[in-house]
């Protein structure tokens, strides 16, 4: 991607989860409006804030189509929807790594306590402590459920998909996942985006390290859970799972285990805060800081983004 010259005064909203309103609230400070439009609409300025998940493939070719030069910035963490490429080659597309990490903690943290109370009837549940949790992937939200699981006294063990290597959580040293002891976790945790090339990551071998009575819980997409893998391991013990984003076709594999209440499908609530805030703005204004003014110009509303001054998480790979 390249660097792209902007004028800084309005962000176009599109898509029902930008939440026009609340952002313009959260944003007042750096003095940008903030206006909602239709897919497709041709755009005067050049800031766009976009829901990709709210819009068909349709309202996403039309998008793409009628976006050029601008910076779009995906609410959401995961960039793999149709058009995306294609947006990225006409325009800096960045997405939100960070912003919504602490929810989808909140979200594992709650979902696991549930499940502890709904399994120890008649006794307080002490579902982490000293207990062993496997996170699976290292990014912004990995790294924070990996501190917060910490903090309440569980062991954890941060599996890296790159290098398909383990290492305890504030540790250096790394094993490859197969060194890992059989039957080591209670809990695991998928911190995975859906991206091609992580897709069914969590295979025989990764589930072969947690516990036939464990549970796996994955806020994010499903492609990353390998979903043959991922029955074969409910058939074979007791284990539990609890999924926030699956398609029909899985939700349907899973029906005889969501009838023997095994399987909790909560829908897509990870990622949503108790105030409703959407979140996305919080990446928005770390990015927006990495502006500089566009000097040739002159003009104060006009500042220049460039991805190399860009975290990188939050760019698109």
């Amino acid at each position: 991607m390249r660097a792209v010259t902007v004028d800084r005064t309005t962000l176009y909203c599109v898509g029902a989860s930008t939440d026009p309103g609340a952002v313009a609230c959260a944003l007042r400070d750096e003095g940008v409006r903030v206006r909602p439009v239709d897919p497709g609409t041709a755009l005067e300025h050049r800031m766009v804030a976009l829901a990709a998940h709210d819009l068909t493939a349709a309202e996403l070719a039309e998008t793409a189509s009628a976006t050029t030069d601008c910076w779009v910035h995906l609410v959401s963490s995961g960039p793999n929807y149709p058009h995306v490429p294609t947006l990225a080659r006409d325009n800096l597309v960045t997405r939100s790594a960070r912003a919504y990490a602490p929810s989808l903690s909140e979200y594992v943290i709650g979902q696991h306590v549930l499940h502890c109370a709904a399994t120890t009837p008649g006794e307080t549940p002490k579902p982490f402590h000293r207990r062993d949790a496997l996170v699976v992937g290292y990014g912004a939200f990995g790294h924070i459920i990996a501190q917060t699981l910490t903090a309440l006294g569980a062991r954890v063990t941060v599996v890296r998909p790159r290098s398909r290597t383990a290492h305890p959580f504030g540790g250096a040293q790394a094993v490859p996942v197969e060194h890992l002891p059989n039957r080591l976790a209670h809990l695991m945790i998928v911190a995975l985006p859906g991206l091609p090339e992580l897709t069914g990551f969590l295979d025989d071998a990764l589930f072969r390290r947690l516990r036939l009575d464990g549970h796996l819980i994955n806020p994010a997409r499903s492609d990353p859970v390998d979903r043959d893998a991922l029955l074969r391991w409910l058939a074979a013990g007791t284990g539990s799972l609890t999924s926030d984003v699956e398609s029909d076709d899985d939700a349907e594999a899973l029906r005889p285990w969501i009838d023997k209440g095994r399987v909790t499908l909560t829908p897509h609530i990870a990622w949503r805060p108790w105030d409703g805030d959407p979140l996305y703005h919080r990446d928005w204004a770390a990015i927006f800081a990495t502006a500089a003014v566009d000097r040739p110009t002159m003009r104060g509303q006009s500042v220049r983004l460039d991805p190399a001054a860009i975290a990188a998480d939050y760019l698109i790979p």
